[in-house]
């Protein structure tokens, strides 16, 4: 078995929002792994936050979980300041938060399920960065967003609202690498393909899933620990001259030009 990348994030802090589910648990235990200290943001998923916490402190890190809904910008400045207090500073921002709501066909989606969608992906992300980056540090200061493949490809069926939410975090990503260049503070994105997490798990069809896999060259979906590196490298120093990229995860299911 190989051994787990490692970057030195001795001394950095991390907020993750989303971390105790999917692909946001697998980066906070990765991110403590490295050394950083790691906020552990929830909404409903109380108990898989705690045990992510759990899992860092039996390997010797420290986490905290702090439960906002980073839909409403009273709740993300208030999980900022904790965060900043819990551990001494801000160095790292992963916005993961953000997923499909449901799948609507377009002709039956409502402004409120479009409104909904759009803020559970890109308001969250607008929150999150606008109240971390007065804290985050010139030169170390890294912002990491969860993008998807469906920005590029436009989703599926009824994904529209989704689609168009993960296109709009792509262009924000590169205007705020643009603004926040010459502090030298880093904005990137991962953009996952077919990750198996509870979205799957829960909502597609396991006969549609089989199809999907037939699509990815390396013949497999993808786990939540295959974004982690991607992740490490971003928030390490190694990773200092990469900013504005999206980053595809997704096994050569997509190989954009």
């Amino acid at each position: 078995m190989s051994e787990p990348m490692l970057v030195d994030l001795n001394g950095r802090h991390a907020l993750v929002t989303g971390g105790g589910t999917g692909i946001g648990n697998a980066i906070s235990i990765g991110l403590a792994r490295c050394g950083a200290t790691v906020v552990v943001n929830y909404s409903r998923s109380e108990k898989e936050a705690n045990e992510t916490v759990a899992a860092i402190k039996d390997r010797g890190g420290q986490a905290l979980a702090v439960k906002a809904d980073v839909t409403e910008e009273s709740q993300v400045k208030n999980l900022v300041e904790t965060a900043v207090k819990a551990f001494g500073g801000l160095d790292i921002l992963v916005a993961n938060a953000g997923g499909p709501t449901e799948v609507i066909p377009t002709a039956e989606l409502s402004s409120e399920d479009w409104d909904r969608g759009m803020g559970l992906n890109c308001k969250a992300v607008f929150y999150c960065t606008k109240h971390a980056i007065p804290h985050l540090p010139d030169k170390k200061g890294r912002i990491i967003i969860t993008s998807s493949i469906s920005a590029r490809s436009g989703g599926g069926p009824g994904m529209v609202t989704y689609a168009a939410a993960k296109g709009a975090i792509n262009n924000v990503v590169r205007g705020w690498a643009k603004e926040y260049g010459p502090r030298e503070i880093t904005v990137n994105a991962i953009a996952p393909g077919i990750i198996w997490t509870r979205i799957h798990r829960d909502g597609t069809d396991p006969e549609d899933y089989k199809n999907l896999l037939t699509r990815i060259p390396v013949g497999r979906d993808g786990k939540p620990e295959d974004c982690v590196g991607t992740v490490l490298l971003l928030a390490s120093d190694d990773g200092s001259y990469i900013t504005g990229q999206i980053i595809e995860i997704n096994g050569g299911m997509q190989m954009p030009s």
